[in-house]
């Protein structure tokens, strides 16, 4: 965990060489914990509303399947959108891949996410320049608002990265199992909070997120008007809409720490 403050706003966006290593030890990870798994385990309910671990796992074989084979992702949001109207396009598109999928056993659910990810993984490396500007907020117009100008490299690099990293957390926390934590899970949450630093418009924060994947950052560019500290992985599943309970440590300004709290990201 890193001892010094940075500002958040400064850290840079994941390059993508380095975005394929923190998605390669990220994908070793998930793989070990799923071969822990028993046939009793896939039925657990898990943080993401309706899906049990058989349901989770077969959306992150879809996602990592989308990222080389497009045309699956298009497939699948023309049909999703088709049969769950009353969805927003990106909830039907998820609907839409573990109807298409949920039917493979576990067992074949991790073989699949064994063979699929690498693939998906080299080919988000290789992704020329262009295409990695190419504006994806259209794919998904309800979620343009929170998505201003993101570009398919940066959907690929961090968001899709720090999603499959979360539901690896949801994995876990589902199923009993130790969430082991690296040197490349704290890239995925110095991302999330560079992309809290680079939306924040309260007072200045000094954020202190504790465990193996924490550090400390400044939300804001003034000096802080107040001090939150929080486990990194705890903080991450509040961002991402998973727990607005979050147990936290603040002083200074309610309404600066109120803020840290309270920040909302798309995973």
């Amino acid at each position: 965990m890193q001892t010094t403050a940075g500002n958040a706003w400064e850290i840079p966006q994941t390059p993508p060489g380095w975005a394929a290593e923190v998605a390669t030890a990220e994908l070793a990870a998930e793989l070990a914990l799923l071969g822990t798994l028993n046939e009793e385990d896939w039925t657990r309910p898990t943080d993401c509303v309706g899906w049990d671990v058989h349901d989770l796992t077969a959306h992150l074989v879809g996602e990592y399947e989308e990222i080389f084979r497009p045309g699956a992702l298009l497939r699948r949001l023309r049909k999703g959108h088709r049969r769950y109207p009353g969805l927003s396009r990106l909830d039907a598109h998820n609907q839409q891949q573990i109807d298409e999928l949920g039917g493979q056993s576990g067992p074949e659910l991790i073989d699949a996410l064994a063979r699929l990810a690498p693939k998906a993984i080299r080919a988000r490396r290789r992704l020329p320049g262009p295409l990695r500007r190419l504006p994806v907020a259209r794919l998904f117009p309800e979620q343009a608002r929170r998505l201003p100008d993101l570009g398919l490299g940066y959907l690929l690099d961090v968001i899709m990265l720090r999603d499959a990293w979360m539901h690896r957390v949801d994995l876990a926390r589902a199923t009993g199992r130790p969430l082991a934590l690296g040197e490349h899970d704290h890239e995925v949450v110095a991302q999330v909070v560079r992309d809290v630093g680079r939306c924040w418009d309260a007072p200045s924060v000094l954020l202190e997120l504790t465990g193996p994947a924490g550090g400390r950052w400044l939300l804001g560019s003034d000096g802080p008007a107040a001090g939150v500290r929080a486990d990194a992985v705890g903080y991450l599943r509040a961002v991402s809409g998973r727990d607005d309970h979050l147990a936290l440590e603040a002083d200074g300004d309610p309404a600066a720490a109120a803020a840290a709290a309270a920040a909302r990201l798309v995973f």
